[in-house]
């Protein structure tokens, strides 16, 4: 029920998008303002869901302070979809901010809205920008964010699923790495070995928590929709292996009631009850080597690889500026800020899990304070360093060597798809049949 709900709020949000785009596609050789053709306005305009102002204005003081750009906050009272529609519908009057921040609460189709020449083209300003180079950032990630060659939305962070486990552990249950080529081979492994795991005094599941399908199938590194060239399902080979897998692992993931168990730190590892520990922040992934250390625990950690056998990274937080957008030089210049050094670095302001910059990845693996434990209290310890020259530069090696960058799909894509196939999962239904089914929604999605 809850599905049907998130998929009728957003195809309501996607047909009022066209009414504002329109249905024709921009051309390939269409152009953008070059850097000197950015416009200043005295006001920056930017909204904000009410109910995560709190996270934003952090950046957007720290951009007003460094700047003295005059910030104007709209605060939009609502769900997500109410929070898409606003923002349309005040565009579409001429009004509407000046720059687009891209998460989850904002239900608006990337790819789709950048195709029907929603956003400006960024591409000759990225050019000509004296002071910017893509050599600064990860290699692809900018790519990950083009479409047809062009540059329409700024990543700001990136994010893939790294796994700690203790060695010890690992070898209780009999897993090891060595043959895991592929996302669907880790996920047939956990979920042989489960039942043997479980006769573990503590242990409770394989991985962190329960529903672990959105991140496992979001960095499996398979496309549903290829919007450039108008294709359903391009990756269906991949896709039937990472099903079929993941069918195998549903009785151990899946929990209707939606209930996730969450641990701070490296908790469940520590305390023997999952086998693998995953957490997204490049601080948090820092401080959980530092605790392992601190615990005298030995540990591991593996890149979990897509369906293809890379390392599938996906664009975290990115930002866009609208076509109409009347202050665009400040709203560029807000872009920049957050692709600054001292904003990557710092995990309060930065807009995502994992900085894109390497100087900011290499300085938090590299000047990150180690723990010390005050009864039950972990306490940054600043006359130490976390990890050790080498520890460090194994780690950024993990962090820097992505093989892939891929554009995240908005939530209602995959959720089309896990309603489609729950009959498979629950052996009601033939692969086949859900597949027609995922096709006919996708099919339908695409052409609106």
């Amino acid at each position: 029920m809850k599905n049907r709900r998130i998929l009728s709020a957003f195809l309501a949000v996607s047909l009022l998008l066209l009414l504002f785009t329109g249905c024709a596609k921009i051309p390939e050789s269409a152009k953008g303002p070059g850097f000197d053709d950015l416009v200043e306005t005295d006001t920056l305009v930017v909204y904000l869901m009410q109910r995560f102002q709190r996270t934003y204005m952090y950046q957007i003081e720290a951009f007003q302070k460094a700047t003295g750009v005059d910030v104007e906050v709209v605060s939009v009272i609502g769900e997500p979809e109410a929070f898409t529609e606003r923002i349309i519908n005040d565009l579409t009057s001429g009004s509407g901010p000046d720059v687009l921040i891209f998460d989850d609460t904002f239900m608006m189709d990337v790819t789709k809205s950048a195709l029907n020449g929603s956003f400006l083209d960024l591409t000759d300003v990225l050019a000509e920008d004296p002071e910017f180079s893509k050599d600064d950032y990860l290699d692809g990630v900018f790519e990950a964010c083009q479409v047809n060659g062009r540059q329409y939305t700024i990543p700001t962070s990136y994010d893939f699923l790294l796994a700690f486990s203790l060695t010890e552990m690992l070898a209780d249950i009999g897993f090891s790495w060595d043959g895991i080529d592929t996302m669907a081979d880790f996920l047939e492994e956990i979920a042989r070995l489960t039942p043997e795991a479980a006769e573990l005094p503590k242990f409770q599941q394989m991985l962190n928590s329960k529903n672990f399908y959105w991140k496992l199938y979001r960095y499996a590194g398979i496309r549903l929709l290829d919007y450039e060239n108008g294709v359903v399902l391009p990756d269906e080979e991949e896709l039937r292996e990472f099903l079929e897998a993941y069918k195998l692992y549903f009785p151990y993931d899946y929990d209707a009631s939606g209930a996730s168990q969450t641990w701070i730190r490296v908790d469940p590892l520590l305390n023997g009850t999952a086998a693998f520990w995953i957490t997204h922040y490049l601080t948090g992934i820092v401080d959980s080597i530092s605790i392992l250390k601190l615990k005298s625990r030995e540990y591991t950690y593996h890149a979990i690889p897509s369906q293809t056998g890379e390392i599938v990274a996906r664009i975290g937080s990115q930002l866009a500026i609208p076509a109409n957008a009347k202050n665009t030089a400040n709203a560029y210049r807000f872009i920049k800020f957050l692709l600054s050094e001292e904003i990557q670095v710092d995990q309060l302001l930065l807009m995502g899990v994992k900085p894109i910059r390497k100087s900011a990845i290499h300085k938090v693996i590299y000047e990150s304070p180690a723990f010390y434990e005050n009864h039950g209290y972990y306490i940054e310890d600043p006359e130490n360093f976390a990890l050790t020259e080498d520890e460090a530069k194994a780690l950024e090696e993990v962090m820097l060597n992505i093989d892939r960058f891929v554009q995240d799909e908005r939530l209602v894509v995959p959720e089309m798809m896990f309603e489609s196939m729950m009959p498979f999962f629950r052996d009601e239904a033939s692969y086949e049949d859900c597949l027609a089914d995922l096709k006919n929604k996708l099919t339908l999605y695409l052409s609106e």
